[in-house]
């Protein structure tokens, strides 16, 4: 039953999550895992430490249908100052005959429902499939990667949202070749395409780094508490005040303040690659300030927050003749970097963008449609920005 992996043993041990939770020695980790069929509680597992490594059959009407693995991982926060801060974590492999197999993140004491009759996305049999996983940050997330047979391009797979795939390529040895952060390195890793579907875990961290700000707009003042999760893997790595805890119990006001101090809340992350590069902006340097103040007042941005944004990256911005610049709006980071709040806010705006330098401006690109947004009732704002062209960045998560 169990699927076979590929290169690396079942590589989600080593995988960093975002969670952000510590835990003390003396505190017992546990997670709760329900399985549902058809909305019915067939069976729950009490999770523990002890047991990593576990895998559990799923029966139904007295034959298996499939299996649960349980991983238990956990790295060293190094951004929390002298003291040794442990990041536990919980995972969740499961698998189902003929049907692409889930990963979970589950956070300490939660509970994980998965329902074996409609959770599960079945295998086109006809073609072979796959799930693609990298060594740090999760499944390899809308990414595509060249086949090649020796010395011959065959052909590209391409991941969706959780990292499936499916291919008529034959099942045979192959190199994959992939480039990390726009044209600036490309890789090579060997790659055995099996018939059928397979998990396959290949050495190949696709992330990408984020910069954000958030701005908060209450109507009157108000007690908050702002968190930050990873549904596919992530981790902040840095910021202002420091997070989590400093991000609890905030006194925000109506203009904006925050705990008498700040103006907005600054983060910076690490998540799988995720970007558009479908829609976008050829920019030439020197039009880059007046463009992206031009676009993020249409965007819906105000001006305090467009100052910050210019202040910050048009410095910064200044080593290429021209930058193809790529949105990515609510609908592209919700899914991977999630903002919550104690208080639901009645609007959120949420901009990043994907900068990628250029030679010329001969890339033509299709022109973005801007979501519409109302700066009504409580309104949250944050723009972010991530450079194509700054690998290095990725050396601050440990």
């Amino acid at each position: 039953m169990k699927t076979t992996i590929y290169a690396l043993a079942v590589i989600v041990a080593v995988l960093i999550t975002g969670c952000n939770k510590s835990t003390s020695p003396e505190a017992p980790l546990r997670i709760f895992i329900e399985i549902l069929h058809n909305g019915t509680v067939q069976r729950t597992y009490v999770i523990t430490e002890e047991d990593d490594g576990n895998v559990y059959p799923i029966n139904y009407d007295s034959q298996q249908i499939g299996e649960l693995e349980i991983d238990v991982s956990h790295y060293i926060d190094y951004f929390s100052g002298d003291e040794v801060n442990v990041i536990y974590t919980f995972h969740s492999i499961a698998r189902k005959d003929g049907c692409y197999t889930k990963f979970n993140v589950i956070d300490h004491y939660e509970t994980l429902r998965i329902d074996y009759q409609q959770d599960f996305d079945e295998c086109n049999a006809s073609l072979n499939c796959g799930t693609l996983i990298g060594t740090h940050f999760g499944v390899l997330q809308n990414t595509g990667l060249a086949v090649w047979k020796d010395t011959v391009f065959i052909d590209s797979i391409f991941t969706d949202n959780q990292g499936r795939f499916e291919t008529d390529i034959a099942a045979d040895d192959y190199t994959l070749k992939y480039v990390v952060y726009g044209d600036h390195y490309e890789y090579e890793v060997e790659f055995h395409l099996i018939a059928g579907y397979s998990d396959y875990t290949v050495p190949i961290n696709v992330a990408m780094p984020s910069k954000p700000n958030i701005y908060l707009y209450p109507q009157t003042t108000i007690d908050l508490d702002v968190n930050i999760s990873f549904p596919l893997k992530g981790n902040v790595t840095t910021s202002i005040p420091q997070f989590p805890d400093e991000w609890q119990n905030l006194r925000v006001e109506p203009d904006g303040t925050i705990n008498s101090q700040f103006n907005y809340l600054f983060y910076e992350c690490v998540v799988p690659a995720f970007s558009q590069k479908t829609a976008g902006w050829v920019v030439k340097r020197e039009e880059l300030e007046a463009f992206f103040i031009d676009n993020l007042q249409e965007t819906g941005f105000i001006q305090a927050e467009i100052d910050d944004f210019i202040e910050h990256w048009i410095p910064r911005l200044l080593d290429a003749e021209y930058y193809a610049i790529y949105p990515q709006y609510n609908e592209q980071l919700d899914p991977l970097i999630r903002l919550e709040f104690s208080q639901q806010p009645d609007n959120v705006l949420r901009l990043s963008y994907y900068v990628q330098e250029l030679d010329s401006n001969d890339l033509e690109l299709q022109a973005p449609v801007i979501p519409p947004f109302e700066r009504t009732g409580f309104a949250v704002a944050e723009w972010g920005l991530i450079r194509a062209d700054k690998p290095e960045e990725l050396l601050s998560v440990r």
